[in-house]
């Protein structure tokens, strides 16, 4: 026997183990696992093992914990203790809201005391029989039932039954309204009024060791969950098994609870294995198992909340699921992979490109590909393999098998639609091609004329590929003719810079930080466009990532790489979604992508996320805000201070509550969201008042709101009696003293009475006629200094630019003015430009609009009245739209137009305006505006005159510069002695090697007629000559680049200066010369090190000029560091530009680590002619023409060198403002 049992249970075994593995395959490799958030203990701040689990009415959630009840709110946890302090095994939410309590030794209920706290009310005090823990508490029409292990009791709201039982009970549980009793060795029996009633067992089901969970299934029925042997199913009393491909899983991996879920599944937890998620009909719908925290830990209770999460109560904790989710993560490995930038499937397996490698994704984890470490950037799939590009080349990867195709820094991929065999690739230096066949070994042909990093490819519907590049717009390829064609500003982009292409069936977008453009064929060109039709131009739009699916919907992740948004297409236009994607809204996203299932993937910085629609998910349910503490000070007997701690009952995994309140007769609106969850008021006057509060979780669904009212009583004195009391008497008082004054007056009055009545009609007469002189003369005085403040401020103003904001800031004195505005002729462009500004918009957002004489007019001289000489007034104001960022100003009700004329011409136009009510303008204003015309006129007359002055001196100053540099240029004839000099030695060079040359050649003649057998003389003879006219060669050469040097310094300068960005100019300049001088050094490289100041210097250059001092500078330092490398070992050249501001300048240096220079020469660099290499590699002028140039540029230059370790040519330019 023991022979055949051994064999027997290795058999057994080895097949149990390959159904197993066969289960975790047959579950989705790639589901993920869903969002899930774990409580320590140290959070709620109670014991960690927990037993139970319940959500009252209002959402609040009740835990059974060692230490009592613990409460939780949403934001806070407090705990419950009962009578006895014991351990809490049981929890049920009664139909009438009651939350009843189980506990070790004692049952109870959960009552709120004067203030509204609940606490724990003991209904088990006159019980006779002692008992240990409550195993469960269930509800039937009967009653509460509190199930011990050897009594059942039950609650009838007045007294409590009790029935002893002669087994001891296991677990209990409720159906149909019927208590059902789980006994050791009797099985599931049925309990009502102390009788117990089997419940059959059909043949098909072994004698059961325990039973763990009943779930109601619907049509009467329930599903019975044991720990070690499957599920089984009782129906009309009886149980029978119930089939499910998980019963040998469950057999091995320990079942502990179970629950049903909000959408009909059912939830299992295992100690080994995870969390089941089954279908009603016992199919396999997911397997949960890679949740730190909850994996190989006891779970005590499941709990389904009403919001649909999935509570469970472990061991060590608590933990929150949200099953069924429409986001799975694969957040845990991210720290494996790093940051994600591609996601392919090929087949049944998913690929993830990431910084760190190449990944797939094997049952919901992620494990790495051997054989290719290298960063990963694209991925693309063809004739059934799969490429990627990594930064040491492309790979291809067939039936699992790993082939290096190239070796070149690779960034993009992308399989032709139109010709599937053929791979386009992006690398560092360019583009290339691969052709693919099935079986056959991929060839690569890069493609001519582009040097561009090329980051992104796309192919059209036409077959065109787009090459994304990061700093150089688009390239447009045609794969037919390999004609190449550069997108650029020229071509409707606005910018070059991080351009994106998205092929959709509206087109091909692009999109950048500029907004969305779409291409027009027709006209080459790219324009303004906004794919969603929502009302918004597409210049309103910044996206990173644009993505249309095979329905017409289109993805997108906001510019700074967050917020995930769906534009779901609807009849002719879109609708947007935002609301299951805003839990990763804080997330970085770096691209979308759309497999062949249905799914959608977003990879980025903190993992792989993926979306599946199909899942049922509610994100609307209604929860309720909850005030949970109101304080109050009071004083005596005044109540004015109080303060609100409140809460929601809301729980989505990822947090994220915010809160609006409102206290109404005090508070008159609601105020900001925010998160905080306490509110103080201090000194409230006397009243009624109603506080408000609601909130907003994480899906952006408010809540219902809470209220709580309150009175706050006047002091005693502010009682109405005392206040009765108080007036009464005074008015007694006052009444008194009124009589015995008006008895005294009565007989004074009658003597002075005819005298009085004489002298008031003459007095009255008099005073009138002086107030109404007093007051027209103190309008008069406000109106006269008014305008000499304003005359004076004007007066002063000599700068023209300024003059215009002068006067409307001094304008504010009219007192029903509130907006206005200065527009002046600008003679270039023939039109009306805003100068000042005062209105709803910055001047800056009306700065580009140009107004022809006739729009102007239109706009502020029709229909108005004349009031004086050019001074109109308008009222009931309407423009018309003119297209433009005028159109954004408010328009006025009442308005004042004053034009400035001079000699017949309108030199601009000052609008007084009142944006509130028509005829805003009264005569006070109108005549003060009248006095200031003559002095507006004038100061714009003199301000004009003294700017064309100012600019007449500026173009002097230029000619006397100009004619100072061609009296320099003059001074050619001292220089022509030098020219002769250094063109006379190479010429002298040049002659003396051609005699000696000729010389030898007919010594070779001569040689060669005597003596034919003297052939080494003549090979010697011949190595002379081939010096000889090597040194022709380079002296030649060296007498081109004299005259090459004099042709630059003596040609005509530019005088087009241009506003040039300096970095970006540099930085371009730099790597060209750097190219160039490769060719002349083929095995020498150089480090570029690149400090340049972070903010944008704008300043005016002569690029040609510029451009060319530049290359002079750092063609010496390749120099220097070239001979250097041949001294020093282990020597690493380095030229290093940095770019500063410093008040007004720019300083511009350029540092190399070359061999320095000697300090005696330093001061002879900037001679024509003089220079430090040997005759045949410099001309000296180099230095002399970049210093010109530095001062055509009003600048300077200085030189700092070390000897053997370094120079720096430093210069000083100016920049704008």
């Amino acid at each position: 026997m023991i022979r055949l049992t051994f064999p027997f249970c290795w058999r057994f075994l080895f097949l149990f183990v390959l159904a197993v593995s066969a289960f975790g395959q047959k579950n989705g490799a790639d589901e993920g696992e869903p969002p899930s958030r774990i409580y320590q203990p140290s959070q709620y701040n109670a014991h960690g093992q927990n037993f139970a689990l319940t959500q009252d009415q209002r959402g609040v959630m009740y835990i059974g914990n060692f230490a009592g009840v613990l409460e939780y709110d949403g934001l806070n946890w407090r705990t419950i203790p009962t009578t006895n302090i014991t351990k809490v095994s049981a929890l049920l939410r009664a139909k009438n809201g009651s939350i009843y309590v189980g506990a070790n030794g004692e049952f109870g209920v959960l009552k709120p005391d004067s203030t509204g706290t609940l606490g724990f009310v003991s209904l088990s005090q006159k019980v006779k029989n002692r008992f240990s823990e409550i195993l469960a508490v269930l509800e039937t029409t009967d009653g509460i039932y509190f199930v011990a292990r050897k009594f059942v009791f039950r609650w009838n709201g007045k007294s409590v039954n009790e029935w002893s039982t002669t087994h001891e009970i296991q677990s209990a549980f409720q159906a149909n309204q019927s208590v059902y009793l789980f006994q050791k060795q009797v099985g599931l029996n049925r309990f009502a009024n102390g009788s117990i009633t089997a419940v059959d067992q059909k043949v098909s089901v072994p004698v059961l060791f325990d039973i763990l969970k009943m779930v109601p299934l619907g049509g009467g029925k329930s599903l019975l969950i044991t720990s070690n042997q499957g599920l089984f199913q009782l129906s009309d009393n009886a149980i029978d098994v119930f089939k499910s491909p998980v019963n040998s899983y469950l057999a091995t991996s320990q079942a502990t609870s179970g629950a049903l879920l909000s959408d009909g599944s059912i939830a299992i937890a295992t100690l080994h294995g995870g969390i089941l998620v089954l279908s009603p009909d016992g199919q396999l719908k997911q397997t949960i198992r890679g949740i730190d925290g909850v994996t190989d830990q006891l779970a005590n209770a499941l709990f389904t909340d009403r919001e649909g999460n999935l509570w469970l109560a472990l061991n060590n904790g608590l933990a929150q699921i949200e099953v069924p989710s429409q986001l799975t993560l694969f957040g845990a490995s991210s720290r494996l992979t790093g940051e994600v930038m591609d996601i392919r499937r090929v087949g049944n397996t998913v690929f993830i490109a990431t910084i760190n490698g190449l990944f797939q994704l094997t049952r919901s984890t992620i494990q790495p590909v051997s054989g290719l470490n290298a960063s990963c950037f694209s991925l693309a799939e063809a004739a059934g393999s799969l490429f990627v590009a990594t930064s040491k080349g492309v790979y291809q990867i067939t039936d699992g098998r790993l082939q290096a195709l190239t070796q070149a820094y690779t960034l993009s991929l992308a399989t032709s639609r139109k010709d599937p065999a053929r791979v386009y690739v992006g690398t560092e230096n360019g583009a290339g091609i691969l052709t693919v066949l099935r079986g056959k070994s991929a060839s690569y042909r890069p493609i001519s004329g582009l040097t561009e990093r090329i980051v992104g490819i796309h192919e059209d519907q036409t077959g065109a590929v787009w090459l994304e590049t990061l700093t150089a717009g688009l390239y447009h390829l045609m794969p037919a003719t390999n004609q190449i064609q550069s997108f650029s500003n020229l071509q409707g982009l606005p910018t070059l810079f991080y351009n994106r292409v998205a092929t959709t069936t509206q087109g091909v977008l692009v999109y950048n930080e500029k907004g969305i453009f779409k291409y027009d064929a027709t006209k080459n060109r790219f324009s303004p466009y906004s794919p969603f039709g929502l009302g918004k131009p597409g210049t309103a739009y910044w996206k990173n990532n644009l993505v249309e699916d095979r329905n017409g919907n289109i993805w997108t992740v906001e510019g700074d790489k967050k917020r995930i948004t769906l534009y779901q297409k609807q009849g002719s236009g879109f609708k947007e979604f935002i609301t299951p994607f805003l839990p990763v809204s804080t997330s970085p996203i770096n691209l979308i992508y759309l497999d062949n299932q249905g799914l959608v993937w977003f990879g980025g910085r903190d993992g792989v996320i993926r979306y599946n629609a199909a899942v049922p998910k509610k994100y609307g349910l209604p929860y309720q805000a909850l005030i949970r503490k109101v304080q109050t000070v009071q004083e005596k007997d005044q109540l004015n201070d109080i303060s609100f701690e409140y809460s929601a009952a809301s729980f989505p995994v990822a947090k994220g509550i915010a809160f609006q309140y409102m206290l109404e007769n005090y508070d008159k609106t609601w105020s900001d969201w925010t998160t905080e969850s306490k509110k103080e008021y201090t000194n409230l006057p006397p009243g009624n008042y109603l506080f408000r509060v609601r909130a907003r979780n994480i899906y952006e669904t408010p809540s219902r709101e809470a209220t709580y009212s309150f009175t706050v009583q006047p002091p005693w004195y502010g009682r109405w009696w005392v206040i009765a009391l108080f007036v009464l008497g005074t008015g007694l008082l006052i009444y008194l003293v009124v009589r015995w004054r008006l008895n005294r007056v009565l007989r004074e009055k009658q003597s002075l009475e005819n005298l009085i009545q004489e002298r008031t009609e003459e007095v009255v007469s008099q005073k009138s006629e002086l107030e109404k002189q007093s007051e027209e003369l103190a309008i008069k005085n406000d109106q006269l200094e008014k305008i000499d403040l304003i005359v004076q401020s004007i007066n002063a103003e000599i700068d023209f630019a300024n003059l215009f904001q002068t006067i409307l800031t001094k304008f504010s004195v009219i007192r029903n003015m509130n907006s206005a505005s200065f527009l002046v002729y600008d003679k270039p462009t023939n039109s009306y430009q805003f100068k000042a500004l005062r209105s709803n918009r910055e001047l800056a957002h009306v700065e580009s609009v140009q107004l022809t004489r006739e729009q102007a007019e239109t706009r502020y001289l029709s229909q108005t009245v004349e009031i004086f000489e050019d001074i109109y007034l308008k009222n009931d104001v309407y423009y018309e739209p003119l297209n433009s960022p005028i159109d954004d100003l408010d328009t006025p009700k009442s308005l004042i137009t004053i034009v400035i004329e001079n000699e017949g011409h309108i030199e601009g136009f000052i609008t007084l305006e009142n944006t509130v009510r028509s005829g805003a303008f009264d005569q006070r204003d109108i005549s003060m505006i009248g006095n200031l015309r003559e002095h507006l006129i004038a100061a714009f007359i003199k301000t004009r005159l003294l700017e064309n002055l100012e600019n007449t001196l500026h173009d002097l100053r230029n000619t006397q510069n100009e004619l100072i540099r061609q009296e320099r240029l003059a001074s050619v004839g001292q220089l022509t002695k030098g020219i002769v000099d250094r063109i006379l030695n190479p010429l002298n060079y040049v002659s003396n090697f051609s005699q000696l040359s000729e010389e030898l050649i007919e010594e070779v003649i001569d040689g060669l007629k005597k003596e034919p057998d003297s052939l080494d003389d003549v090979l010697d003879d011949l190595g002379v000559l081939k010096m000889n006219l090597a040194k022709i060669q380079e002296h030649s050469g060296s007498t081109t680049r004299i005259l090459q040097d004099m042709q630059v310094l003596l040609r005509e300068k530019s005088r087009d200066f241009q506003e040039t960005d300096l970095n970006q100019f540099v930085e371009n300049k730099v790597r060209v010369v750097l190219n160039k001088l490769k060719t002349d050094y083929p095995d020498f490289a150089i480090q570029l090190a690149l400090n340049l100041d972070k903010k944008a210097i704008r300043t005016n250059l002569l690029p040609n000029e510029f451009g060319q001092a530049v290359q002079n500078i750092v063609s010496n330092s390749y120099y220097t560091l070239f001979e250097k490398s041949k001294l020093a070992k282990d020597f690493t050249p380095e030229i290093r530009i940095v770019t500063s501001l410093r008040d007004d300048q720019v300083i511009l240096q350029i540092r190399d680590n070359g061999k320095g220079i000697p300090q005696r020469e330093i001061n002879n660099l900037f001679n024509p002619f003089f220079t430090t290499k040997p005759t045949s590699k410099g001309t000296g002028l180099g230095l002399f023409m970049t210093k010109d140039i530095v001062q055509l540029h009003r600048g300077k230059i200085e030189i700092h060198s070390k000897e053997g370790e370094f120079t720096e040519i430093r210069m000083v330019l100016p920049v704008l403002n």
